[in-house]
């Protein structure tokens, strides 16, 4: 390590290596300096992995957020690599959780925080992979208000990729297997749906002081996360709005396309349902089970709480047809597995996050009473009232007359407001009349158009994504379906843009919208978003559809860009698809002998077996 840093004490040792007090010479301050130890398995790459460490770490440096501990630098030595980051007083989560789970009013700030860092950290593509309360550390304003920071972000990616045999020690990842996504034991691609499941066991454990998912051995514990063997929020904790128990069993969902897309999703659906004044509050109470996945969507504009299925199924049916875990099959031949320690016990009843002894009472703590503050004295020495009414020492010339002019252009002003805001008014009750008016004639048989201005086909695409029941959201679509330009808007094209790149929508909706809106408007308008769409996004089943559509709405323009889907998506479906579409284009092109040039130099290009097979079937379609 170069002269710069001096190492002072060691502060801890953790899962990715050991943490030291160090102080930065040049910078006059304090850092943590975290020496990270790489798991290569082969001497030879050691240095490649260092350097590789040294360029990805130097990218978090970038990420600059209140609530994710700075990086400040990243270097090797001698004695490896190592992260120098900014030095935090606090404790962890986990210490904290051991005495008492979380008040409401805490748990609300944590989640708050926690999804701002989050959001940061997705907007650059940015993966944890190793959230769990241990990474979490708090320390606290002057105010007494607590910061939450996300600590080792991205380390655990570079630094080591665990086998499911690595996975089945627990004494390697200790602490992280209770937290870990099921995709992270079956060894697929993570994305920011993985750190959200993460967090939602964190905010589990930190309500309730219990791990969601929890076994004896390891491979108890990973068993637990594959199959979903959880007991509903609800059914633990009490005094916490019951829409808060479904926010989290619903990021914890065992498949990651039934979770939020984002942490901004979450954070979006959130704050929308914190809006309630009166929430109806758990009971900590058992309910029958109802199979059925939890889905969670946004509540309307009356701020009524999310109604998604309460129930969280402890079923091995919830995982897909045909998957056998990986887990089982690499299941170690131990004949004792290591038990999985049991989480500290806590205090059944809540308590608050307290600044540390010695501190001042936090303003923001609802343990400390905020006394009266009597209004000012008006014999105090700052607001004296003056012995004497203030006389003028001249009269203006002409004051009466200014006088009447002021009051008579006060009246105006007002005037002209309160016909602005009854004008107002009554626009905002016409169209609302006239929405619906609209949706009455598209539950009516026989309709077949619906004239529409641009801004009421606007207020229908918004109403379609914020829909608070099934029956609305069908009337909403059949009149998008069946309307008609009245004002000369390009309708197809505002609900293009709309459904594909729209983030009010979630995922289920969006994919409606596609199916039900767009299909039966299809026009060949639409295929070049569509294509983009469908070969972009990461909802699978939104894209499928939006490939369906191009089979009536795709020309020989897309054929190229249809073959490229076929030849290299990673996706089964996706490629499905987008050969029907390719076959469908085949049978109405009057240009099928140049379509099948481009088939020809795509087979030229491949030598797989399995990407040559549609690409064969398609040659075949096109002689």
């Amino acid at each position: 390590m170069e002269d710069r840093y001096e190492i002072r004490a060691k502060i801890g040792q953790g899962g990715l290596g050991a943490v030291y007090r160090g102080y930065d010479t040049r910078m006059n301050r304090e850092v943590a300096i975290k020496r990270i130890s790489i798991t290569t398995g082969d001497p030879g790459l050691q240095e490649e992995s260092t350097r590789q460490l040294i360029k990805e770490a130097s990218a978090l440096a970038s990420l600059q957020h209140p609530n994710i501990v700075t990086v400040y630098d990243v270097g090797a030595d001698e004695d490896g690599p190592y992260v120098v980051m900014e030095l935090i007083s606090g404790k962890t989560l986990e210490e904290l959780i051991q005495r008492a789970p979380l008040t409401w009013l805490d748990f609300r700030e944590l989640a708050l925080q926690t999804l701002e860092a989050l959001i940061a950290a997705q907007e650059l593509n940015l993966i944890h992979s190793d959230i769990k309360p241990s990474n979490l550390m708090l320390t606290w304003l002057p105010s007494g208000k607590f910061q939450m920071k996300i600590v080792d972000f991205g380390l655990a990616t570079l630094t080591h990729s665990q086998s499911l045999e690595d996975l089945e020690e627990i004494e390697a990842v200790f602490g992280s297997i209770f937290f870990m996504a099921p995709e992270q034991f079956e060894r697929v691609p993570l994305d920011a749906r993985s750190d959200l499941y993460a967090m939602g066991c964190v905010y589990y454990q930190s309500l309730t002081g219990k791990y969601p998912f929890n076994g004896e051995t390891g491979h108890e514990v990973m068993v637990a996360h594959l199959h979903h063997q959880v007991v509903p929020l609800q059914e633990i904790r009490s005094d916490i709005p019951v829409w808060v128990c479904d926010w989290i069993m619903w990021i914890i969902n065992r498949m990651p396309i039934d979770r939020p897309e984002s942490a901004r999703d979450a954070l979006l659906v959130f704050l929308k349902n914190d809006k309630n004044p009166n929430p109806t509050m758990s009971l900590g109470t058992a309910k029958p089970v109802v199979p059925a996945r939890p889905r969670m969507t946004t509540p309307s504009a009356t701020t009524q709480p999310v109604t998604p299925p309460k129930r969280i199924v402890t079923d091995p049916r919830m995982t897909p047809p045909g998957y056998v875990p990986p887990v089982q099959e690499a299941a170690p031949a131990e004949p004792e597995p290591a038990p999985v320690p049991e989480p500290p016990k806590v205090i059944t009843a809540p308590q608050p996050l307290l600044p540390p002894e010695g501190s001042k009472p936090s303003i923001y703590s609802s343990s400390h009473e905020i006394p009266d503050v009597p209004p000012p004295s008006p014999t105090s020495r700052h607001h004296a009232l003056p012995t004497k009414p203030y006389v003028p020492t001249r009269t203006p010339k002409k004051s009466g007359k200014g006088l009447k002019i002021a009051i008579v252009a006060g009246l105006l002003v007002v005037i002209a407001v309160v016909g602005f805001l009854l004008s107002n008014r009554i626009k905002q009750s016409r169209a609302s009349q006239r929405f619906q008016v609209m949706l009455v004639e598209a539950a009516t048989d026989g309709i077949t158009e619906i004239p529409m201005t641009g801004a009421e086909f606007n207020r229908f695409l918004d109403a379609a994504a914020n829909a608070d029941s099934e029956e609305k959201q069908q009337n909403i679509f059949k009149a998008l379906a069946l309307a008609k330009a009245s004002d000369g808007s390009d309708i197809d094209a505002s609900i293009t843009e709309f459904a594909t790149t729209s983030t009010q929508m979630l995922p289920e909706v969006r994919e409606a919208m596609i199916r039900e809106v767009m299909a039966k408007r299809a026009n060949s308008s639409m295929a070049p978003a569509l294509l983009e769409f469908a070969r972009t996004s990461p909802d699978v089943r939104s894209a499928v559809a939006a490939m369906q559509i191009l089979r009536t709405a795709a020309g020989d323009d897309q054929f190229e860009s249809l073959l490229t889907v076929v030849q290299f998506s990673p996706k089964a479906e996706l490629r499905t698809a987008a050969e029907d579409a390719a076959t469908a284009i085949l049978r109405k092109s009057s240009n099928r002998g140049d379509l099948a040039k481009l088939i020809a130099k795509s087979l030229g290009a491949t030598t797989d077996k399995k990407t040559r097979e549609p690409l064969l079937r398609l040659q075949a379609a096109a002689s």
